[in-house]
Protein backbone atom coordinates (compact mmCIF):
# COMPACT_ATOMS: atom_id res chain seq x y z
CA UNK A 1 0.00 0.00 0.00
CA UNK A 2 2.66 2.58 1.02
CA UNK A 3 4.47 1.93 -2.44
CA UNK A 4 1.54 2.24 -4.37
CA UNK A 5 0.50 5.79 -2.33
CA UNK A 6 4.50 6.77 -3.64
CA UNK A 7 4.12 5.96 -6.88
CA UNK A 8 0.87 7.93 -7.01
CA UNK A 9 2.57 10.65 -5.47
CA UNK A 10 5.45 10.90 -7.50
CA UNK A 11 3.24 10.42 -10.40
CA UNK A 12 1.46 13.50 -9.72
CA UNK A 13 4.95 15.29 -9.07
CA UNK A 14 5.85 14.46 -12.49
CA UNK A 15 2.78 15.70 -14.15
CA UNK A 16 2.48 18.80 -12.29
CA UNK A 17 6.06 19.27 -13.34
CA UNK A 18 5.00 18.30 -16.93
CA UNK A 19 2.25 21.17 -17.00
CA UNK A 20 4.54 23.93 -15.64
CA UNK A 21 7.64 23.22 -18.55
CA UNK A 22 4.77 23.01 -21.16
CA UNK A 23 3.23 26.73 -20.24
CA UNK A 24 6.70 27.79 -20.30
CA UNK A 25 7.62 26.14 -23.58
CA UNK A 26 4.50 28.16 -24.42
CA UNK A 27 5.54 31.27 -23.31
CA UNK A 28 9.10 30.50 -25.41
CA UNK A 29 7.66 30.06 -28.36
CA UNK A 30 5.05 33.39 -28.15
CA UNK A 31 8.11 35.25 -27.22
CA UNK A 32 10.09 33.99 -30.21
CA UNK A 33 7.35 34.52 -32.27
CA UNK A 34 7.21 38.03 -31.30
CA UNK A 35 11.40 38.68 -31.83
CA UNK A 36 10.58 37.35 -35.03
CA UNK A 37 8.20 39.59 -35.68
CA UNK A 38 10.03 42.83 -34.39
CA UNK A 39 13.47 41.25 -36.18
CA UNK A 40 11.05 41.73 -39.71
CA UNK A 41 9.97 44.87 -38.67
CA UNK A 42 13.59 45.85 -37.89
CA UNK A 43 15.00 44.53 -41.25
CA UNK A 44 12.15 46.21 -42.92
CA UNK A 45 13.18 49.49 -41.25
CA UNK A 46 16.74 48.83 -42.36
CA UNK A 47 16.16 48.55 -46.12
CA UNK A 48 14.11 51.85 -46.18
CA UNK A 49 16.65 53.76 -44.25
CA UNK A 50 19.31 51.99 -46.92
CA UNK A 51 17.28 53.28 -49.90
CA UNK A 52 17.18 56.68 -48.33
CA UNK A 53 21.11 56.81 -47.01
CA UNK A 54 21.26 55.53 -51.02
CA UNK A 55 19.10 58.52 -52.16
CA UNK A 56 21.00 61.33 -49.84
CA UNK A 57 23.94 60.11 -51.18
CA UNK A 58 22.83 60.28 -55.27
CA UNK A 59 21.51 64.07 -54.46
CA UNK A 60 24.81 64.78 -52.33
CA UNK A 61 26.74 63.00 -55.57
CA UNK A 62 24.28 65.28 -58.01
CA UNK A 63 25.06 68.72 -56.27
CA UNK A 64 28.57 68.44 -55.16
CA UNK A 65 29.39 67.78 -59.00
CA UNK A 66 26.96 71.19 -60.12
CA UNK A 67 29.03 73.00 -57.35
CA UNK A 68 32.62 71.81 -58.86
CA UNK A 69 31.36 72.70 -62.06
CA UNK A 70 30.36 76.35 -61.06
CA UNK A 71 33.96 76.94 -59.25
CA UNK A 72 35.58 75.07 -62.20
CA UNK A 73 34.18 77.76 -64.67
CA UNK A 74 33.09 75.47 -67.05
CA UNK A 75 33.20 77.85 -70.77
CA UNK A 76 30.23 75.59 -72.16
CA UNK A 77 27.90 76.64 -68.61
CA UNK A 78 24.82 79.34 -69.60
CA UNK A 79 26.05 83.22 -69.03
CA UNK A 80 23.39 82.72 -65.79
CA UNK A 81 25.86 80.18 -64.44
CA UNK A 82 28.90 82.05 -65.16
CA UNK A 83 27.89 84.87 -63.15
CA UNK A 84 27.24 82.89 -60.10
CA UNK A 85 31.05 81.52 -60.66
CA UNK A 86 32.01 84.97 -61.00
CA UNK A 87 30.19 85.94 -57.59
CA UNK A 88 31.73 83.01 -55.68
CA UNK A 89 35.12 83.58 -56.89
CA UNK A 90 34.42 87.77 -55.99
CA UNK A 91 33.49 86.12 -52.47
CA UNK A 92 36.34 84.05 -51.89
CA UNK A 93 38.61 87.31 -52.73
CA UNK A 94 36.58 89.12 -50.44
CA UNK A 95 37.55 87.11 -47.81
CA UNK A 96 41.06 87.08 -48.39
CA UNK A 97 41.06 90.94 -48.96
CA UNK A 98 39.22 90.82 -45.41
CA UNK A 99 41.71 89.04 -43.54
CA UNK A 100 44.86 91.59 -45.39
CA UNK A 101 43.01 94.36 -44.14
CA UNK A 102 42.18 93.45 -40.65
CA UNK A 103 46.08 92.68 -40.38
CA UNK A 104 47.03 96.05 -42.38
CA UNK A 105 44.17 97.58 -39.29
CA UNK A 106 46.41 95.73 -36.63
CA UNK A 107 49.78 96.89 -37.89
CA UNK A 108 48.55 101.04 -37.94
CA UNK A 109 46.97 100.72 -34.65
CA UNK A 110 50.75 99.53 -33.23
CA UNK A 111 52.14 102.36 -35.66
CA UNK A 112 49.52 104.83 -33.76
CA UNK A 113 50.37 103.33 -30.28
CA UNK A 114 53.96 103.88 -31.07
CA UNK A 115 53.70 107.60 -32.66
CA UNK A 116 51.53 108.42 -29.44
CA UNK A 117 54.49 107.17 -27.28
CA UNK A 118 56.88 109.36 -29.23
CA UNK A 119 54.81 112.50 -29.34
CA UNK A 120 54.28 112.27 -25.40
CA UNK A 121 58.26 112.00 -25.27
CA UNK A 122 58.50 114.62 -27.62
CA UNK A 123 56.25 116.79 -25.73
CA UNK A 124 58.07 115.79 -22.14
CA UNK A 125 61.38 116.46 -23.51
CA UNK A 126 60.35 120.05 -24.56
CA UNK A 127 58.47 121.08 -21.08
CA UNK A 128 61.75 120.45 -19.90
CA UNK A 129 63.83 122.55 -22.23
CA UNK A 130 61.15 124.72 -21.31
CA UNK A 131 61.52 124.84 -17.79
CA UNK A 132 64.83 126.05 -17.96
CA UNK A 133 64.24 128.99 -19.59
CA UNK A 134 63.20 132.38 -17.59
CA UNK A 135 59.63 133.10 -18.75
CA UNK A 136 58.43 129.75 -17.33
CA UNK A 137 54.86 129.88 -16.59
CA UNK A 138 51.42 127.91 -15.86
CA UNK A 139 50.89 127.56 -19.55
CA UNK A 140 53.98 125.59 -20.12
CA UNK A 141 52.77 122.69 -18.47
CA UNK A 142 50.16 120.55 -19.68
CA UNK A 143 46.88 119.07 -18.19
CA UNK A 144 48.11 115.91 -17.21
CA UNK A 145 51.89 116.78 -16.29
CA UNK A 146 49.79 119.79 -13.60
CA UNK A 147 48.11 116.38 -12.05
CA UNK A 148 51.16 114.46 -11.84
CA UNK A 149 52.67 117.62 -10.17
CA UNK A 150 50.26 118.29 -8.05
CA UNK A 151 49.90 114.54 -6.84
CA UNK A 152 52.96 114.77 -6.10
CA UNK A 153 53.05 117.76 -3.92
CA UNK A 154 50.55 115.74 -1.70
CA UNK A 155 52.44 113.26 -1.24
CA UNK A 156 55.62 115.76 -0.21
CA UNK A 157 53.29 117.21 1.99
CA UNK A 158 52.17 114.22 3.83
CA UNK A 159 55.75 113.28 4.07
CA UNK A 160 56.92 116.56 5.35
CA UNK A 161 53.93 116.33 8.09
CA UNK A 162 55.38 112.82 9.14
CA UNK A 163 58.43 114.17 9.13
CA UNK A 164 57.44 117.18 11.52
CA UNK A 165 55.48 114.77 14.19
CA UNK A 166 58.98 112.34 13.83
CA UNK A 167 60.79 115.27 15.02
CA UNK A 168 58.36 116.07 17.49
CA UNK A 169 58.68 113.21 18.91
CA UNK A 170 62.29 112.57 19.33
CA UNK A 171 62.46 116.26 20.68
CA UNK A 172 60.07 115.08 23.49
CA UNK A 173 62.45 111.45 23.96
CA UNK A 174 65.24 114.00 24.19
CA UNK A 175 63.26 116.03 26.99
CA UNK A 176 63.11 112.89 28.36
CA UNK A 177 66.29 111.51 28.61
CA UNK A 178 67.84 114.83 29.64
CA UNK A 179 65.17 114.76 32.42
CA UNK A 180 66.09 110.97 33.46
CA UNK A 181 70.07 112.56 32.89
CA UNK A 182 69.18 114.82 35.92
CA UNK A 183 67.78 112.71 37.92
CA UNK A 184 70.59 110.20 37.61
CA UNK A 185 73.16 112.59 38.03
CA UNK A 186 71.34 114.09 40.95
CA UNK A 187 70.71 110.98 42.75
CA UNK A 188 74.84 109.80 42.06
CA UNK A 189 75.49 113.16 44.14
CA UNK A 190 73.21 112.37 46.88
CA UNK A 191 75.03 108.64 46.87
CA UNK A 192 78.46 110.64 46.91
CA UNK A 193 77.21 112.59 50.06
CA UNK A 194 76.17 109.58 52.01
CA UNK A 195 78.89 107.92 51.28
CA UNK A 196 81.23 110.53 52.58
CA UNK A 197 79.32 111.33 56.01
CA UNK A 198 79.46 107.13 56.16
CA UNK A 199 83.29 107.14 55.78
CA UNK A 200 83.70 110.32 57.75
CA UNK A 201 85.36 112.13 54.82
CA UNK A 202 86.12 115.48 54.17
CA UNK A 203 83.11 117.94 53.66
CA UNK A 204 84.85 120.18 51.00
CA UNK A 205 86.32 116.87 49.58
CA UNK A 206 83.14 114.61 48.10
CA UNK A 207 84.53 111.07 47.51
CA UNK A 208 83.34 109.47 44.07
CA UNK A 209 81.87 106.74 44.06
CA UNK A 210 83.23 105.82 40.46
CA UNK A 211 86.87 106.25 41.47
CA UNK A 212 86.30 103.75 44.71
CA UNK A 213 85.05 101.08 42.61
CA UNK A 214 88.06 101.57 40.10
CA UNK A 215 90.73 101.60 43.21
CA UNK A 216 88.74 98.95 44.51
CA UNK A 217 89.34 96.52 41.11
CA UNK A 218 92.82 97.93 40.69
CA UNK A 219 93.48 96.87 44.36
CA UNK A 220 91.64 93.14 43.88
CA UNK A 221 94.09 92.82 40.41
CA UNK A 222 97.08 93.72 42.58
CA UNK A 223 96.13 91.50 45.33
CA UNK A 224 96.20 88.47 42.92
CA UNK A 225 99.34 90.02 41.25
CA UNK A 226 101.40 89.41 44.74
CA UNK A 227 99.63 86.31 45.95
CA UNK A 228 100.88 84.61 42.38
CA UNK A 229 104.32 86.47 43.52
CA UNK A 230 104.19 85.31 46.99
CA UNK A 231 103.44 81.61 45.57
CA UNK A 232 106.28 81.81 43.03
CA UNK A 233 108.89 83.22 45.94
CA UNK A 234 108.05 80.49 48.28
CA UNK A 235 108.56 77.97 45.41
CA UNK A 236 112.06 79.57 45.04
CA UNK A 237 111.98 79.39 49.27
CA UNK A 238 111.62 75.89 49.41
CA UNK A 239 113.94 74.70 46.14
CA UNK A 240 116.95 76.94 48.00
CA UNK A 241 116.11 75.56 50.85
CA UNK A 242 116.01 71.43 49.27
CA UNK A 243 119.76 72.34 47.86
CA UNK A 244 120.97 73.92 50.85
CA UNK A 245 119.98 70.40 52.66
CA UNK A 246 121.58 68.73 49.41
CA UNK A 247 124.73 70.66 50.07
CA UNK A 248 125.24 69.97 53.45
CA UNK A 249 124.52 66.51 53.04
CA UNK A 250 127.55 65.89 50.16
CA UNK A 251 129.22 68.34 53.20
CA UNK A 252 129.08 65.37 55.55
CA UNK A 253 130.10 62.66 53.50
CA UNK A 254 132.95 63.73 52.06
CA UNK A 255 131.59 63.52 48.09
CA UNK A 256 133.24 65.96 45.93
CA UNK A 257 131.09 69.54 44.96
CA UNK A 258 130.87 68.82 41.73
CA UNK A 259 127.96 65.82 41.87
CA UNK A 260 126.29 68.18 44.00
CA UNK A 261 124.75 69.64 41.30
CA UNK A 262 121.36 71.45 42.62
CA UNK A 263 118.43 72.75 40.76
CA UNK A 264 119.76 76.57 42.22
CA UNK A 265 122.93 78.10 40.26
CA UNK A 266 123.99 80.89 39.84
CA UNK A 267 125.06 83.01 36.68
CA UNK A 268 128.79 82.88 38.15
CA UNK A 269 128.45 78.97 38.64
CA UNK A 270 126.69 78.18 34.90
CA UNK A 271 129.89 80.34 33.04
CA UNK A 272 131.91 78.28 35.41
CA UNK A 273 130.93 74.58 34.19
CA UNK A 274 130.20 75.80 30.59
CA UNK A 275 134.07 76.87 30.72
CA UNK A 276 135.89 75.53 28.02
CA UNK A 277 139.16 74.23 29.58
CA UNK A 278 137.11 72.71 32.33
CA UNK A 279 134.41 71.47 29.56
CA UNK A 280 137.37 69.54 27.83
CA UNK A 281 138.58 68.07 31.26
CA UNK A 282 135.20 66.51 32.09
CA UNK A 283 135.86 62.69 32.15
CA UNK A 284 133.24 60.68 29.96
CA UNK A 285 132.17 59.11 32.84
CA UNK A 286 128.18 58.35 34.50
CA UNK A 287 129.22 60.62 37.30
CA UNK A 288 129.90 63.11 34.82
CA UNK A 289 126.92 62.56 32.61
CA UNK A 290 124.65 62.76 35.59
CA UNK A 291 126.38 65.90 36.30
CA UNK A 292 125.24 67.54 33.01
CA UNK A 293 122.15 66.45 33.07
CA UNK A 294 121.67 67.71 36.66
CA UNK A 295 123.16 70.93 34.92
CA UNK A 296 120.04 70.77 31.87
CA UNK A 297 117.92 70.59 34.74
CA UNK A 298 118.68 73.35 36.97
CA UNK A 299 119.06 75.89 33.55
CA UNK A 300 115.84 74.29 32.60
CA UNK A 301 114.06 75.53 35.89
CA UNK A 302 116.08 78.72 36.28
CA UNK A 303 114.84 79.71 32.48
CA UNK A 304 111.37 78.61 33.53
CA UNK A 305 111.85 81.13 36.96
CA UNK A 306 112.90 83.55 34.67
CA UNK A 307 109.78 83.03 32.17
CA UNK A 308 107.53 83.55 35.38
CA UNK A 309 109.13 86.64 36.62
CA UNK A 310 108.57 87.88 33.46
CA UNK A 311 104.89 87.33 32.96
CA UNK A 312 104.38 88.61 36.17
CA UNK A 313 105.65 91.53 35.23
CA UNK A 314 103.67 91.76 32.07
CA UNK A 315 100.98 91.60 34.35
CA UNK A 316 101.53 94.11 36.44
CA UNK A 317 102.84 96.83 33.96
CA UNK A 318 99.30 95.69 32.23
CA UNK A 319 97.67 97.07 35.29
CA UNK A 320 99.04 99.96 35.67
CA UNK A 321 98.50 100.69 32.54
CA UNK A 322 94.87 100.11 32.76
CA UNK A 323 94.73 101.90 36.17
CA UNK A 324 96.42 105.25 34.40
CA UNK A 325 93.99 104.63 31.45
CA UNK A 326 91.16 104.55 34.14
CA UNK A 327 92.94 107.52 35.70
CA UNK A 328 93.11 109.60 32.64
CA UNK A 329 89.66 109.44 31.41
CA UNK A 330 88.37 110.24 35.08
CA UNK A 331 90.37 113.51 34.87
CA UNK A 332 89.11 114.19 31.27
CA UNK A 333 85.94 113.55 32.29
CA UNK A 334 86.07 115.98 35.12
CA UNK A 335 87.46 118.44 33.22
CA UNK A 336 84.80 118.74 30.37
CA UNK A 337 81.87 118.70 33.50
CA UNK A 338 84.29 121.77 35.27
CA UNK A 339 85.00 120.00 38.32
CA UNK A 340 88.66 119.99 37.77
CA UNK A 341 90.96 121.94 35.91
CA UNK A 342 94.84 122.18 35.28
CA UNK A 343 96.48 124.60 37.96
CA UNK A 344 97.88 127.26 35.97
CA UNK A 345 101.93 128.03 36.31
CA UNK A 346 102.06 131.55 38.28
CA UNK A 347 104.33 134.01 36.52
CA UNK A 348 107.94 133.63 38.62
CA UNK A 349 108.95 136.65 40.61
CA UNK A 350 111.78 139.25 40.28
Amino acid sequence: MNSSKRSESDWQGLVSEFLVCKRKLDSKKEALLILSKELDTCQQERDQYKLMANQLREHHQGLKKKYRELIDGDPSLPPEKRNQVNLAQLLRNARERGKQLVEEVKELNQRLAEAQGDNKLLRMTITRQRLGDEEVGARHFPAHEREDLVHQLEKAGLQMEELENSVKALTDELEDVKAERGVFSEKAERLNLELNHILGGHETRIIDVDALCMENRYLHERFNQVQEEVNLLKSNIMKYKTALERRKSFKLSGKSNSSALTGVLSARQVQELLSEEQGCSLPATPQSISDLKSLATALLETIHEKNLVIQHQRHTNRILGNRVAELERKLKTLEVSGLWSLPENKAPRH
